[in-house]
């Protein structure tokens, strides 16, 4: 398909950029205040076929030309490239390392492939967008830290136990790290740099 075709059928963004943007940004900022919460992004917007709403309207809010982002393989095919940098603005790169945020089709082999940022600009660390099939609010996954009271519990049974002891080990860089966002559909949850994680079974 030429670039000209991907154009003409290229579907549209916001059609309220300014209020639609903070209505997302505020559900992302209440999905990391409260990790573990699930947060539902109420917008009739249809984005590139392999992105799921969520990770749409996250990057149609967050994501602009000073924000690279990378696209995991499965997820990057030509409409998508075209339509968030048409609408977003955004250089797309080919190396995780380079990337402000990354969306994915599930979670990375190798969380350490990603920009955790530096000593003197820890908030330069990536912020993952990972799709998944599916977000309970009770699982094996207890998370402890700011924003929960005691503790809160997660599933997402698509994440192997591989994922959370990689992430274990990211943490002992604090205040350097990433930050993640779950996704399904319309659906995300947060998980900050500063919460704990403890999987309570064998695996997800």
């Amino acid at each position: 398909m030429s670039a000209n075709n991907s154009l003409q059928t290229l579907k549209p963004g916001f059609s309220d950029p300014v209020s639609q943007s903070q209505l997302v940004f505020r559900h992302l900022l209440d999905a990391m205040a409260r990790p573990g919460s699930i947060e539902t992004v109420d917008l009739g917007i249809e984005g590139p076929e392999s992105l799921d709403l969520a990770a749409t309207a996250i990057a149609l809010a967050l994501v602009d030309f000073e924000t690279p982002l990378y696209l995991s393989p499965a997820l990057s095919s030509e409409a998508a490239e075209t339509y968030l940098k048409f609408h977003c603005g955004t250089r797309i790169v080919p190396g995780t390392k380079d990337a402000a945020f990354a969306i994915l089709d599930g979670t990375p082999d190798d969380l350490s492939a990603f920009n955790t940022g530096t000593e003197e600009y820890p908030e330069l660390g990536a912020t993952l967008i990972i799709q998944v099939e599916t977000i309970t609010t009770n699982g094996p996954l207890v998370l402890t830290g700011p924003g929960i009271k005691e503790s809160a519990q997660l599933g997402l049974p698509d994440v192997p136990a591989a994922f959370w002891e990689s992430r274990t080990k990211l943490q002992r860089y604090f205040p350097r790290g990433i930050d993640l966002v779950f996704v399904s559909g319309a659906s995300m949850t947060a998980l900050p740099r500063t919460t704990d994680v403890t999987l309570q079974s064998g695996k997800e």
